[in-house]
């Protein structure tokens, strides 16, 4: 795994090392020597170490001189031969652990977000876990207004019917009652009728019973 962040990382470095800044770099000799001119009369302005950063600037006619730029702004000249078109190995090394570890830093960061991407799944999983299991309850709730729903759908029909026979009954008993009505109208007639009759009949036998005792009693006289 090293091994192949080394060589990607190496591989990112040679593309980026064509900036639009040409760079040399001092080679893996200890000490180079930055002298005022091209040529070891020059007076030496500076001596920089193995792995420093120089900045390219032009050479002279035969290459065994380059100018350079250090970064702290001072222009010189150092042999060519000292100089590499590529960081030497102590610098690569320093850039790529440089990368490695931003590159361990993004892997960490990533690992992060997989490890909060990973907790909010298994959030969601739990509260799909909580929706099924509320979607159930809710199924069986329905399921029991749907019975109840129906019961009372069967008992209203038979509170309609029930309803409907009592006014059926009631006028049945509107009915008789007036029925009984007349009836007992019709026998208060009746009653009527007859005692009218009886004491009719009384007043005629009253009449006509002394008339039969008077008759009887001068028969006998005549006799």
């Amino acid at each position: 795994m090293n091994k192949i962040l080394m060589t990607l990382l190496l591989a990112c470095f040679a593309i980026t090392s064509q900036a639009a800044v040409e760079k040399r770099y001092v080679s893996d000799k200890l000490w180079l020597q930055v002298r005022s001119g091209p040529g070891n009369d020059f007076r030496i302005l500076k001596a920089v170490a193995s792995g420093t950063h120089l900045v390219y600037m032009e050479e002279t006619e035969d290459k065994s001189y380059t100018k350079v730029k250090l970064e702290s702004g001072i222009e010189g000249w150092v042999l060519s031969r000292f100089l590499e078109d590529e960081p030497v190995a102590k610098e690569k090394l320093i850039l790529a652990n440089r990368e490695l570890d931003k590159v361990k830093a993004e892997l960490k960061t990533l690992q992060e977000k997989n490890s909060a991407l990973s907790s909010e799944k298994s959030n969601l999983s739990s509260d799909r876990s909580g929706l099924s299991r509320e979607k159930k309850k809710l199924e069986k709730e329905l399921k029991r207004i749907k019975e109840v729903s129906a019961n009372a759908i069967q008992l209203d029909e038979k509170n309609t019917r029930l309803t409907k026979r009592n006014q059926e009954l009631e006028i049945q008993v509107e009915a008789l009652t007036a029925d009984n009505a007349r009836m007992s109208d019709n026998k208060e007639r009746t009653f009527m009728i007859i005692g009218g009759g009886l004491i009719v009949i009384g007043i005629i036998l009253g009449l006509v019973i002394p008339s039969m005792r008077g008759g009887r009693s001068s028969g006998g006289g005549w006799a």
